[in-house]
């Protein structure tokens, strides 16, 4: 069985749910809990991030100023390694991007090559051969 890659995955996630990722998540247990544990994690630094929030600013002590401090230290910690995790999935998906359009471009200019290509329309080629063989006949 071949799993959900990390593009499909954060694409799920960020709302552009495919049919056959719907259908995939809902029979394979294995891509399910991923995508169950990569929303946890975003559910957990979101409610970190409200919390943070939330809290009364006031001008403390030294120490507790420090320890507030370290706090928002932590959250840019986990903002910076949350956006380094998800970078890789948005680069995916963007490179899955280019490489579909690269193909869609590649199919379109092998078939202006083919229609260039021809000698003559596609509605006369049996009038053609029809020639070609009564020239075959007169030798």
């Amino acid at each position: 069985m071949t799993h959900l890659s990390s593009g499909q995955i954060s694409e799920w996630i960020l709302g552009t749910r495919e049919p056959e990722s719907e259908r995939h998540l809902q029979t394979c247990s294995t891509c399910h809990e991923d995508v169950v544990r990569f929303q946890d994690a975003l559910a957990t630094f979101r409610q970190s991030v409200h919390d943070c929030a939330e809290r009364p600013y006031n001008r403390m002590p030294h120490a507790a100023g420090a320890v507030y401090g370290m706090m928002w230290k932590g959250a840019a910690i986990v903002a910076l390694t949350s956006s380094l995790a998800l970078l890789p999935l948005y680069l995916d998906v963007r490179q899955a991007q280019r490489e579909a359009i690269d193909a869609q471009d590649s199919l379109l200019m092998d078939e202006v090559d083919q229609h260039l290509a021809r000698t003559v329309p596609r509605s006369m080629e049996q009038l053609m051969q029809l020639m070609s063989e009564e020239k075959e006949g007169l030798r």
